[in-house]
């Protein structure tokens, strides 16, 4: 399912008459028929998404600094225009176009069909990846998710804390298969870094997440204490 990333444009106005802010710049991920909306503000206040054409908004509006909406309903390739912000001041203006139908291929004759398939070598079969165990198997320390949440998932554009906690199991196993600079202390602490991305985490020795962010550089992986592993072999 393809994800496409837009910036949203800025919309001064009333935002410093109310003293809200945006911190950073909004993003939209949007595939053909869904949409999912971030942007954080400098202080906790609620949410509020209006859009046209109109569509399906799901949105928490209890008062935070991180602010996500979720856009179902949509309509493949078709151009909507979102207005963010909160309950009285509006933050930010910006337009999207959803994915559109794949085009149907020309049609084929038998004769071409059976000299294709006869000639094209046979499809390794996909391998499914494993599904994510539940949160409270992958946060080690689950009353100090919220505040993980609150600081960092705004790094990952996280929809909430599931979704923040799932991502950094997910980091975990890309980090096995590229094999990914890490780290392993005396309490078998695994430290990870992703130097593209910019993304840290921390996982005990059960597999359980400590931690997980974007500290900003690759200094602050090369301070961590440990020994560096290979985890492609490291088990």
């Amino acid at each position: 399912m393809r994800r496409i990333i837009f910036s949203l444009l800025f919309a001064v106005g009333l935002s410093s008459a109310f003293g809200v802010e945006l911190v950073g710049t909004p993003a939209i991920a949007a595939t053909a028929t869904n949409a999912v909306v971030h942007w954080v503000t400098d202080v906790a206040a609620g949410t509020r998404v209006q859009m046209s054409p109109a569509a399906t908004i799901l949105a928490d509006k209890t008062p935070r600094p991180q602010h996500t909406a979720t856009l179902t309903g949509l309509q493949p390739g078709v151009t909507y225009t979102i207005v963010l912000g909160t309950a009285r001041v509006p933050l930010a203006t910006n337009q999207f176009t959803t994915a559109g139908t794949t085009t149907a291929s020309p049609p084929v004759n038998a004769r071409q069909a059976s000299t294709t398939k006869a000639n094209s070598p046979p499809k390794k079969p996909v391998a499914a990846k494993p599904a994510p165990p539940p949160t409270r198997k992958i946060w080690a320390n689950l009353p100090a998710l919220p505040d993980h949440f609150a600081r960092h998932g705004g790094d990952f554009h996280a929809q909430d804390e599931d979704d923040y906690a799932r991502q950094s199991w997910e980091f975990l196993q890309r980090a096995k298969a590229d094999g990914l600079p890490a780290k392993v202390d005396e309490e078998a602490v695994l430290r990870v870094f992703d130097p593209k991305s910019g993304t840290f985490a921390a996982y005990n020795r059960d597999g359980t997440t400590k931690t997980f962010f974007k500290p900003g550089g690759h200094d602050y992986f090369d301070r961590q204490p440990g020994r560096a592993v290979n985890l492609k072999t490291w088990k």
